[in-house]
Formats: C-alpha cells, sequence, structure tokens
C-alpha cells in the first residue's frame, strides 16, 4: 500500500465515498464507513443543540397507526405540505431528544410551549423552516397523541413524508403572560358588498388589529374597516366590499 500522504485528495465529497475505521460494537474490527451514513449518525446521535426531533408521518387516517416520535394530521397528511398552511397537527407524546434519547416529552407542550413561539427546521435542509405560535395542545382519546393547535407566523418551503424535523422554544410568551404578544391570522375573505368576519386569538387581551391584503407571509396595502372587540379572545372585523388578506393583532 502507498503512503497516504501520495493519495489525490478529494475535494468533491458525495454520500457514497468511503473510508476505513474500526467497529467498536464488533471487537473493533476494520470497517468500510460511508460519508453518508456517518452524516446521518452526526444528525441524528451527535446533534446537541436542539431540543426536540420528530419524524413526518403521512398516518392519521382512520384504522391507521401514528408512529411514535412523529408529527402528522387528524386525517392523514399529503406527501408535501406547504408549511404556511399548517393550523393543526398531531404530535406523539415521545420525541429524541439530545444525544439521541427518546422522551416522553408531553409536559411540554402546555408548558412553557403553550402560547410561545417555536421554530420548526427539517433536520437535513434549514432552508424548510417555519415559525408557529403554539396556541393550545390538548390530549386526544389516545394518549400517546396531543392535538396542537398552531399560528403560522413566517417560514419557507414544506414538510416532506418521512423527512426528521426539529421542535424548538424561539419566544417564551406563555398564555395569559405578560410581554409584548402578536398573532396573525389565517387568511379570509369577504364577498361582494362586504360583510363581517370574527377572529378568534389567543393573545388575552384587546389587541391593536391591523388589516391586510395579501397572505400570512406576505401582508401587503393596509385595509380600514370597523372593528369591534367581542372578548380578549375575538374581534368582528366589518368590511364594506370585497376584500381577501389577514388581520395583524398586537
Amino acid at each position: 500500500m502507498a503512503k497516504i500522504s501520495t493519495y489525490a485528495i478529494d475535494q468533491n465529497i458525495v454520500a457514497a465515498d468511503k473510508w476505513i475505521g474500526s467497529d467498536s460494537q464488533n471487537n473493533f474490527q476494520t470497517k468500510n464507513f460511508t460519508a453518508g451514513d456517518v452524516a446521518k449518525f452526526i444528525q441524528t446521535k451527535g446533534n446537541e443543540g436542539q431540543i426536540l426531533r420528530y419524524k413526518y408521518s403521512q398516518a392519521g387516517a382512520a384504522g391507521t397507526v401514528i408512529p411514535d416520535g412523529s408529527i402528522s394530521f387528524p386525517n392523514g397528511g399529503a406527501a408535501t405540505v406547504a408549511l404556511n398552511s399548517i393550523t393543526t397537527m398531531v404530535f406523539s407524546v415521545y420525541a429524541e431528544n439530545q444525544g439521541g434519547t427518546t422522551l416522553n416529552v408531553s409536559t411540554w407542550y402546555n408548558s412553557p410551549l403553550a402560547g410561545s413561539d417555536v421554530l420548526l427546521t427539517q433536520a437535513d435542509d434549514i432552508t424548510q423552516w417555519a415559525i408557529y405560535r403554539w396556541t393550545s395542545a390538548t390530549q386526544k382519546s389516545n394518549p400517546l397523541l396531543y392535538d396542537v393547535a398552531l399560528n403560522y407566523q413566517a417560514g419557507n418551503g414544506s414538510l416532506t413524508a418521512n423527512k426528521d424535523y426539529f421542535i424548538s422554544l424561539l419566544t417564551y410568551n406563555a398564555a395569559g403572560s405578560g410581554g409584548d404578544k402578536n398573532e396573525v391570522s389565517a387568511q379570509f375573505s369577504v364577498g361582494s358588498g362586504g360583510g363581517t368576519v370574527n377572529i378568534s386569538h389567543s393573545l388575552n387581551k384587546f389587541p391593536a388589529v391591523q388589516i391586510s391584503e395579501g397572505t400570512q407571509a406576505s401582508p401587503t396595502e393596509i385595509i380600514n374597516c370597523k372593528i369591534t372587540y367581542t372578548s380578549t379572545s375575538q374581534v368582528s372585523l366589518e368590511f364594506d366590499k370585497a376584500f381577501t388578506g389577514v388581520a395583524v393583532l398586537n
């Protein structure tokens, strides 16, 4: 065998590339390791900076079993789901935590997460991300699952089936606590001639309301309307013309 220093340097590393190492689980036998398998190990076992890790499962429809350690939808989900379309998800009580340990983390679902902002990122592609207000978490008849209400704030991309995702606490702001709180409503439409739209929120106060055309991710021109506070969790918006947009509540 030639000296290692005489081999050419390969700077174009791909998942199928290999190198030699010792297998600690088999008396340190010499084995080949692929770059792809090592990267997967680092993502799964070596990441100490993220809090909760789940796999997106399409299960959820009647008769299907939602796996432990997964996120899914109440009636099952598509192979890809736009992050800005998500308002409710089903969370397993189990998640993979620091160091690859699987734990029951359901005590987090109502405190500190309820009312707070969370960051969702795809484990192997951080360009797929979203920030949500974690509005509420309700245990289902199956005690291993929770329905979680989410309010999209910002993001990019989609959930992809069988991909892993991190959920981490971004800003602690529990429902009913002090501090500035805000929400962006789901997109709504008013037909020809105008009408009334009722907006529910989790701010537990009488918030300032700004009405904008556009979408949750890209609100545009501000629109005037009559605003009536019906409670500390709902506002009524009255429009005199056709309109599609969102309400920004602060």
